[in-house]
C-alpha cells in the first residue's frame, strides 16, 4: 500500500487501474495511435497515387507485403499516342507511412529473377510424333 500526501492509503491495483484508463481516453482522444489504425486511408492512397502518376484509380484493397500491411492500389494510366496507354498496374502504397514500396527487393543473396518459361514445342518433347505421319 501508497500512502498519498494526504495520508489515505492506495493499492498497487488502484494505480494500475487508473493508468489503463487513461491511456484508453490518450488512444481514444487520438493522442496515441491505436494497434490497428491505419495512418493512411485507402481513400487517401488514391488520391496521393493519382495526384503523383497521373493515372485513374481502378480500385484499392488492403493486403500483407512482406509483413508489411499495404495498400494495393490497382491503377490505369491514360490514354494517347505512347506504348502505355491504357496500361493496368498494380502499386503498393505502406499504410503506415503512406510511401510507395518498391516492386524490386534485394535478397540475401542478390534478387532473384522469376522462372525461365518453357519454350519447348510438342515435337520436341516427343520427337516420335513428328516420323509418326511419314510413310514410305
Amino acid at each position: 500500500m501508497e500512502r498519498t500526501r494526504m495520508g489515505h492509503r492506495r493499492s498497487r491495483m488502484t494505480v494500475a487501474m487508473v493508468g489503463a484508463v487513461v491511456l484508453v481516453l490518450a488512444i481514444l482522444a487520438g493522442l496515441l495511435p491505436g494497434p490497428a489504425a491505419a495512418a493512411v486511408s485507402s481513400e487517401e492512397a488514391a488520391r496521393k497515387v493519382t495526384e503523383q502518376f497521373s493515372v485513374k484509380v481502378l480500385r484499392v484493397r488492403a493486403a500483407v507485403l512482406d509483413t508489411t500491411p499495404v495498400w494495393l492500389v490497382t491503377v490505369m494510366s491514360a490514354g494517347g499516342n505512347n506504348n502505355d496507354a491504357f496500361q493496368v498496374n498494380t502499386l503498393a502504397i505502406n499504410q503506415e507511412t503512406g510511401e510507395l514500396v518498391p516492386s524490386f527487393r534485394h535478397g540475401a543473396s542478390g534478387y532473384t529473377l522469376p522462372g525461365a518459361l518453357d519454350r519447348s514445342t510438342r515435337i520436341e518433347q516427343r520427337p516420335e510424333a513428328l516420323r509418326s505421319g511419314a510413310w514410305r
